[in-house]
């Protein structure tokens, strides 16, 4: 849909940020409370355009079928991702009015959340056409839950000079859009993460190891698995020049708590309030004054989905 692609290019600045849990949490209350109770706060602070969570299942390293084997198709299982969150920003005065809010005191409570569960986690910084969607015909504004169609985040890791590795991912990013099939592709295309303004910004730093961390992704969904299999085919030799590891995340679940600078219900309400509410038909608990009245200024217009 090109409103979709229209509309997520707008942002100019994107932080994504990836991790896995601490190893006596149970993941699914990890997953669950980062849903439920991490990401509507989030979603009340102002100046976000978007913000999107995933939810990951072990990586498939049988996607690609082309992979030469000095590629890494499989990290360790004790080095995989769990999640994603994905935050855009339209400029940099909307990055500094999230910045703004809440107040310190309140931002050390709301950050906790960091500190309670997570191991490690990285922030990658994505700026201008770095971060752009080629093509989206899911039909979906602001999805919510299980993914309809497969759905993997391709996490790539660099090898050699930098503008080589990001001139073939945009080439690889902009072939799959346009193969049959493919029904999503954003790429994203990542600064060196910077650990002095994360803990200036009030983040706690628990960022992975230089060798564990990546420099790109493509968020890419399409019709069937066949259609991913033969997708790198072709771009041997580069690909073993530039790129030294391709990591695909299946994505299980994707819950979007801000879309087009509105919080969504469920960003406002949380997912199980939003799944009896779509169940139900409940369109009177989408009622505008109604939002307004339970959740304050935060609502200023009727929320997107």
């Amino acid at each position: 849909m090109q409103s979709n692609i229209a509309m997520e290019n707008r942002a100019g600045i994107a932080r994504i940020t990836c991790g896995w849990k601490k190893s006596e949490l149970s993941l699914e209350a990890v997953c669950r409370y980062w849903r439920d109770v991490h990401s509507p706060g989030i979603s009340r602070r102002p100046g976000l355009w978007e913000y999107r969570h995933f939810q990951y299942a072990p990586v498939r390293a049988d996607l690609f079928a082309s992979l030469s084997p000095e590629i890494s198709a499989e990290p360790p299982a004790d080095e995989q991702l769990m999640w994603q969150s994905d935050v855009r920003y339209l400029n940099d005065a909307e990055l500094a009015r999230f910045g703004s809010e809440p107040a310190p005191a309140v931002l050390k409570e709301l950050l906790g959340d960091i500190d309670l569960i997570v191991d490690k986690s990285t922030t990658y910084k994505v700026l201008g056409t770095n971060a752009q969607t080629f093509c989206d015909s899911t039909g979906t504004l602001a999805p919510q839950g299980p993914v309809a169609t497969p759905t993997y985040s391709v996490f790539f890791r660099q090898r050699g000079e930098q503008p080589a590795f990001f001139q073939l991912i945009e080439q690889i990013a902009r072939r799959w859009a346009q193969t049959p099939g493919v029904l999503r592709v954003r790429m994203s295309l990542f600064e060196v993460p910077d650990m002095e303004a994360e803990r200036k910004a009030g983040y706690p730093v628990k960022t992975h190891p230089l060798p564990m961390q990546y420099q790109a992704l493509i968020d890419l969904s399409v019709a069937s698995d066949a259609v991913a299999s033969p997708l790198l085919e072709g771009f041997e030799p580069r690909l073993s020049a530039c790129v030294s590891a391709v990591h695909a995340y299946p994505v299980k679940v994707v819950y979007t708590s801000v879309c087009q600078g509105r919080p969504t219900l469920v960003g406002l309400r949380g997912y199980p309030a939003y799944e009896a509410m779509t169940a139900l038909k409940a369109d009177n608990q989408r009622d505008l004054g109604l939002l307004q009245w339970m959740y304050g200024p935060v609502v200023q217009t009727g929320p997107v989905a």
